[in-house]
């Protein structure tokens, strides 16, 4: 019979072992994490004007590391490996069950820098694929898409936003590069340009995303600056001459109104009511965001809206959450998690990443 210290001890010694495991994690996932990037210039403006201490998305400060995409849904820092002293590794692999289980609190992202240790957690994290991935499947995906096993679904989902952010990236391309090139060379300290809408709001509801990014496609390319004067400095020494709309932020006379309460079937709310704002842009919410979305009214099905114009005589400004208002030939989305990942790259640099990381998930996929 065990002394009655003895289970006491034991239980000191696993809890101390998960202790030393855990901080290990973290030491090692730390080490991966980039460094701050610099603020990026500021631009001159009056202190009280509604661009003030807004970051321009068309200026940044090169990565102090370059990160390549993992096949695993991370990015992940290459030629970087940690080095773990014997004792060390022998208690990261020795502990499955209690590393399954730090492991399962792990985005993707952390499991893709994980994987980098060593080749004993590269093959941990391997064995439990289907375990950890997708339990991560419906937290990281509003669309998923379902395969032969729950690694697959997940590759596969990821595929789908990475292409999507792709096409988007593609889209937008040459407008941005013209601004960041202008907004780096050509005006570096009064170039005015703070973002695409594009890139200031989201929505959580990705089915809601999609619609209202249909209905609003020509505003999601809209480009917001500080004042008129930027703009005409823009247009006279940019060679850039395709159609664009500019949008100043500094404007006094943003419209006050109100959305009016609707009581009626299908009836999701306004577009304006699922807004989620990018930090760093919240000041912009009840002024040009707004404005620019007006009273878009977001509907389940055609049926429901038309019932809704019926009612009210009139013809109402809807995104109906149906398959047959989407075109195929409409890419511009509105902003994610990849693409505030990504953000901190000039434009033709996204572009590159996202080709590299689809190329490798579809690696991925093939040999899984």
């Amino acid at each position: 019979m065990l002394p009655r210290a003895m289970p006491a001890n034991l239980f000191g010694l696993v809890q101390d072992s998960v202790s030393r495991l855990q901080v290990n994690v973290n030491q090692q996932l730390s080490a991966w994490r980039p460094g701050h990037l610099s603020p990026t210039e500021q631009l001159h403006h009056d202190d009280n004007s509604a661009s003030c201490g807004l970051q321009s998305t068309f200026v940044r400060q090169p990565p102090s590391l370059f990160m390549e995409c993992g096949a695993t849904g991370g990015f992940v820092v290459q030629r970087r490996r940690s080095e773990l002293d014997q004792d060390q590794a022998e208690l990261l692999t020795g502990l499955d069950g209690v590393s399954l289980l730090i492991a399962s609190f792990l985005d993707a992202t952390s499991l893709g820098h994980v994987q980098q240790v060593n080749r004993a957690w590269y093959a941990f994290v391997a064995q439990y694929r289907d375990v950890l991935f997708g339990a991560l499947l419906s937290k990281d995906f509003g669309v998923t898409i379902t395969s032969s096993t729950p690694f697959k679904s997940y590759m596969f989902s990821l595929r789908h936003e990475v292409e999507k952010e792709l096409l988007h990236t593609q889209a937008i391309e040459p407008l941005h590069a013209a601004l960041e090139h202008y907004c780096t060379h050509t005006e570096p300290t009064n170039h005015g340009f703070v973002a695409m809408f594009c890139d200031i709001i989201y929505f959580k509801d990705p089915r809601i995303a999609r619609f209202v990014a249909q209905k609003r496609q020509s505003a999601l390319s809209m480009v917001l600056t500080s004042t008129p004067d930027h703009v005409m400095a823009f247009r006279k020494k940019s060679g850039y001459n395709r159609p664009v709309t500019f949008v100043p932020v500094n404007n006094p006379h943003w419209p006050d109104f109100v959305l009016p309460p609707v009581d009626a079937p299908g009836f999701l709310g306004y577009a304006f009511d699922h807004v989620e704002v990018v930090p760093g842009y919240e000041s912009l919410k009840d002024t040009v965001i707004k404005s620019i979305l007006k009273e878009l009214m977001v509907f389940d099905t055609h049926a429901n809206a038309t019932a809704y114009g019926l009612m009210v005589e009139r013809t109402p400004y809807t995104a109906v959450l149906e398959e047959d208002e989407v075109d195929p030939n409409d890419h511009l989305t509105f902003s994610s998690p990849l693409r505030r990942q990504l953000l901190k790259y000039p434009i033709h640099q996204r572009a590159q990443i996202l080709q590299r990381k689809l190329d490798s998930i579809d690696q991925c996929i093939t040999t899984a």
